[in-house]
């Protein structure tokens, strides 16, 4: 029987030193790679062409490693050579994130041969790049898991090719959708139905991201029967599809993005968690709506599932590039109180399903944050 409990679980105040030194916290020393590859059994069913992702890979390393022997990864990955072709982008921009510190090691060695971890995989939202998710990469790399960021072709904010070819992102399909009136020449429905296009192509990059991994030199390092997928926004919505098409997916998070057509009808096989924005949904009646859309969806899911709404926060408070950006202390403590939250709720619904370790929960409801449990 199903039962929906509201809880709270008390945020989590961490020391607030630079989200950059994950050497502050115990744990693994954190290594990167970082691969370019072409789906060539898949054509994009709208653009044409083969699909193209580009992957980063955080991993713990090797203990008898020398940290001083390599580079640190820088935070946007080979960002002075490509950001002429990114409109947004100016040379004080490309200095702004090169200041930016992370704590990984470029292509140093794996941790010791015979030691397997949990693998997790995620999506960025439309528009962004996987750079902007370090923060929580890092440390989940730090906690033992492999983790592997997908760039993907149109929607993510560039990709590179092997041969060094920028593709920047193309949102045609995208605006298409919003030129279309409501009822009158779409119905929701179908507008659902026709945006669950696309992120069944993301969807099924992060299953190729996973099959490739599988070829990879990681393939001796990873349990491929403890393997999780997250993604934000689109990214979110992607990692349900992978979760729907592909069952190997042992549990899946999503930070705020809004489940595809075909996941809301039958639901899905896996753990899931949903970690959001706090909206006034009892008095705003769109609110409301996406309120009982997403309780409705969680009740679907065949295992356990969770609701994590944050106050204070939007859509992109998700992201820790505004974290590094901040005018003011006090922002910059707000939204580093939001990546700990945040880190805090995902790492423990990981650790639970992939690493079969406690994830508790204390009853209760504020202000700040409401939690929903749907016990299966």
């Amino acid at each position: 029987m199903k039962k929906q409990l509201i809880i709270f679980l008390s945020l989590l105040i961490f020391g607030c030193r630079d989200s950059s030194q994950a050497q502050v916290q115990a744990g693994f020393v954190v290594g990167v790679r970082h691969f370019q590859w072409l789906d060539a059994q898949r054509t994009d069913p709208y653009y044409g062409g083969k699909r193209l992702i580009n992957v980063q890979v955080w991993y713990p390393v090797a203990s008898s490693l020398n940290p001083q022997n390599f580079k640190k990864a820088p935070y946007y990955y080979q960002i002075a050579q490509v950001y002429r072709q990114l409109n947004h982008w100016s040379q004080a921009d490309v200095q702004m994130v090169q200041k930016i510190t992370t704590a990984a090691l470029v292509n140093a060695p794996l941790s010791d041969a015979s030691t397997k971890y949990p693998l997790i995989i995620f999506s960025p939202s439309l528009g962004r790049h996987l750079a902007q998710y370090t923060y929580y990469a890092e440390r989940l790399a730090k906690a033992g898991y492999i983790v592997a960021g997908v760039n993907h072709l149109y929607e993510s904010e560039y990709v590179i090719n092997a041969q060094k070819q920028v593709f920047t992102a193309n949102h045609r399909f995208h605006d298409s959708l919003k030129t279309l009136k409501i009822p009158t020449q779409i119905t929701v429905d179908k507008y659902r139905e026709v945006k669950g296009f696309r992120q069944e192509v993301l969807g099924q990059d992060l299953i190729f991201c996973l099959n490739q991994l599988k070829r990879s030199t990681f393939a001796q390092h990873i349990q491929f029967n403890k393997i999780g997928v997250w993604g934000h926004s689109i990214g979110g919505s992607a990692a349900i599809f992978a979760s729907f098409k592909d069952t190997r997916f042992s549990a899946v998070l999503d930070l705020d993005g809004t489940p595809p057509s075909a996941a809301m009808r039958q639901g899905i096989q896996a753990p899931f968690m949903f970690i959001e924005d706090l909206t006034d949904y009892n008095n705003h009646p769109g609110y409301k709506k996406l309120h009982q859309r997403r309780n409705g969806f969680c009740q679907k899911v065949s295992k356990n599932a969770y609701r994590v709404l944050l106050a204070g926060t939007n859509h992109n408070s998700f992201l820790d590039i505004y974290y590094h950006t901040a005018r003011s202390n006090h922002q910059r403590q707000k939204l580093l109180k939001v990546l700990h939250t945040t880190l805090h709720y995902m790492q423990g619904f990981f650790d639970r399903y992939l690493k079969a370790q406690a994830f508790e929960l204390k009853a209760g409801k504020t202000k700040e944050i409401e939690v929903f449990t749907f016990e299966k």
